[in-house]
């Protein structure tokens, strides 16, 4: 690993990435709310909920890979 002093602003860095984090976070909820929900998953066409089940997968990838980004911040 690199050091990053001096590279970047650390403290920016961190900030936007929490701030990433939090609203990847909300995005996972939206989905997990839609999929949570019968109706939605009972009325909407089999490839909207496939393609939902993708998004939130998606989403959940990306929350690991900044909590790991924010991790090697320090």
């Amino acid at each position: 690993h690199m050091p990053l002093e001096g590279l970047i602003d650390v403290e920016a860095e961190r900030a936007r990435l929490t701030k990433e984090i939090s609203n990847t976070q909300i995005e996972v909820k939206k989905c997990e709310g839609k999929l949570g929900n019968a109706s939605f998953v009972d009325r909407a066409p089999p490839e909207v909920v496939e393609q939902e089940k993708a998004r939130l997968e998606d989403w959940k990838a990306k929350l690991v890979q900044l909590g790991e980004m924010l991790s090697a911040l320090g």
